[in-house]
């Protein structure tokens, strides 16, 4: 087995084991020997456990930035961009269940402390997403789709703690529309809320 596939398969196990039993119930021996490792082979890797687990967070995280980037990429104006933003998130959630369920349940709180701290390698892929959205809020004030009437900064947060939100109770059990229901309703709902104000006078008198 390469360096490259031993790494894989510790984090497939690993995934597969913390979503199952949970990150404080899943030891490195058992993803060791589920893997087909040497549990030294696991340390040589990651470090530890929580390795383990920043390297999940990282991927995942990695992988929806380099998303988003492509969506911003194409010749779309503001409105068009968010609209798709929001199809792609919970596409994107839906394709990676469950480490999202395991990012969203179980992030250490050590970690949270230590990693989600100014700073922090993890601290700036969220920063990073803030800033997307920011871009795409910014497209969509300078051409006219988009209206947005608050600091784009902290309206771009609100937008991503909304996404963050959903997903969690959704993880959780606690949500039960479906991912493309709840792609429906976000572009719905945020199309509406941030439409031009001439745009949103004439939808609401036709309704």
């Amino acid at each position: 087995m390469t360096h490259t596939a031993r790494s894989r398969a510790i984090l497939t196990t690993a995934s597969r084991l913390f979503a199952a039993k949970g990150y404080a119930n899943a030891t490195t021996s058992e993803i060791a020997r589920d893997a087909g490792v040497a549990e030294g082979t696991l340390y040589h890797h990651f470090g530890s456990k929580d390795g383990i687990f920043l390297t999940l967070f990282d991927e995942t995280l990695d992988g929806f930035i380099a998303g988003i980037e492509e969506l911003l990429a194409r010749e779309m104006n503001g409105r068009e961009t968010l609209a798709a933003l929001s199809r792609f998130w919970y596409d994107y959630v839906s394709r990676h269940q469950e480490r999202f369920l395991i990012l969203q349940r179980d992030f250490p709180p050590h970690l949270t402390v230590e990693r989600l701290a100014g700073g922090s390698p993890q601290r700036a892929r969220l920063d990073r997403i803030t800033a997307l959205f920011s871009r795409t809020l910014s497209r969509g004030k300078a051409d006219g789709t988009l209206h947005v009437p608050f600091p784009l900064r902290g309206t771009a947060e609100m937008l991503r703690g909304s996404f963050y939100g959903t997903t969690r109770l959704k993880m959780l059990g606690l949500i039960e529309a479906s991912f493309p229901e709840l792609a429906r309703m976000t572009e719905t709902y945020w199309l509406q809320a941030l439409a031009p104000r001439r745009a949103a006078k004439t939808s609401r008198r036709r309704s």
